[in-house]
């Protein structure tokens, strides 16, 4: 049995349930959040409900629950912790469980605890001498998904463990309505949790800047209230309200993004973007902001990176695709499935996996 961790039921589901699939030599159990109405029932052999508040960035009651459930887990259970959040905390429980578990925590991205703001440099330099103290007696394996990442993380917390590269979460192409035609009037569409760092409120404003009868432009996303960066209620009270974007809230990407021509990614910073991966496989035309988690696009046709954070560069880009003779790149979809398949990523977890067993 291999125990898949997180702070949140929809980790566990979206890209993880595709690479179980794969791992048909195992069992998995969910260990999250979840209510009635969670789909994680559907996908794991086993479930146990870690009962965290999604609205607490800091969720101190968790870390005692979450060392109950793993006092009742078996001695040396093979464990695979999603993201650096859920990563800290269990290494905090694991410390007060006593027990000893064979442990990889994935990090998809280092998220709001190293951005540059002022008051997340100082948890930082507060946290470091417990990633220090803890993080090479917790995890015998950190997977990254870029080389910044690793290299950044494994300066700050020391780890000298087995650490992996391994880009994306996998996709799995079939499960894909591509895109076969472009809309006259373009549909630009940012995807993503509601968060600052996204760009949310950047993109209001393009659009609101590049209003035309040439573009049409939508967002889809949810918030995320357990971030400090969220946007809060009032902020997507008025973008629900500006009649310059389109608030579309949950959005199929597998059956509903062939819909739209143009995806935008406004990030500060990433781990591996997904949405852009998703969107370069059905066929869109992408923008984004350079960071290490978005430049692998480069590698495509039909793609973009921008450097700096002007708006205006993004409004050139978008207008240079209206005006170009659209197509959509087969070549693209071949280097995917030939790089970044769920069965590629399946293959390189139980490379990991079987060396706990």
């Amino acid at each position: 049995m291999i125990n898949y961790i997180a702070h949140w039921d929809r980790i566990l589901i979206q890209s993880r349930v595709e690479i179980i699939n794969e791992l048909q030599d195992y069992n998995f159990r969910a260990i999250c959040p979840h209510d009635k109405s969670s789909k994680i029932k559907d996908y794991y052999s086993e479930n146990i409900n870690w009962k965290i508040s999604k609205t607490k960035f800091f969720d101190v009651n968790a870390i005692f629950k979450l060392k109950r459930i793993l006092d009742n887990l078996e001695e040396n259970s093979i464990i695979h912790v999603f993201t650096l959040k859920s990563g800290f905390f269990f290494m905090i429980a694991t410390y007060f469980s006593k027990k000893k578990f064979n442990s990889t925590l994935s990090i998809t991205g280092l998220g709001y605890l190293f951005s540059k703001r002022l008051n997340t440099k100082l948890i930082k330099f507060f946290l470091k001498p417990i990633f220090v103290w803890l993080i090479n007696k917790t995890f015998k394996n950190i997977i990254y998904q870029n080389s910044s990442d690793e290299n950044l993380f494994n300066k700050y917390s020391k780890f000298t463990n087995n650490s992996h590269l391994i880009e994306s979460s996998g996709l799995q192409g079939n499960q894909y309505l591509l895109k076969e035609k472009f809309n006259k009037q373009l549909k630009i569409l940012l995807a993503g949790r509601l968060l600052e760092d996204k760009g949310i409120k950047k993109y209001v404003n393009l659009a609101s800047q590049m209003n035309s009868d040439n573009f049409k432009f939508y967002l889809a996303g949810e918030l995320d209230e357990g971030n400090p960066k969220s946007l809060t209620q009032r902020d997507l009270e008025d973008i629900k309200n500006n009649k310059f974007v389109e608030y579309l809230g949950y959005l199929d990407l597998k059956k509903e993004l062939q819909e739209y021509d143009v995806l935008i990614s406004l990030s500060d910073h990433e781990g591996f973007s997904r949405i852009l991966l998703e969107a370069v496989y059905v066929g869109l035309y992408c923008i984004a902001y350079k960071n290490s988690g978005t430049e692998f696009i480069e590698n495509f046709q039909n793609t973009i990176t921008v450097d700096s954070k002007d708006l205006e560069l993004i409004n050139d880009e978008i207008t240079n695709v209206l005006n170009t003779e659209k197509s959509v790149s087969l070549n693209n979809r071949e280097i995917i499935i030939k790089k970044y398949s769920t069965k590629n990523i399946a293959n390189s977890f139980n490379e990991i996996y079987k060396l706990d067993i």
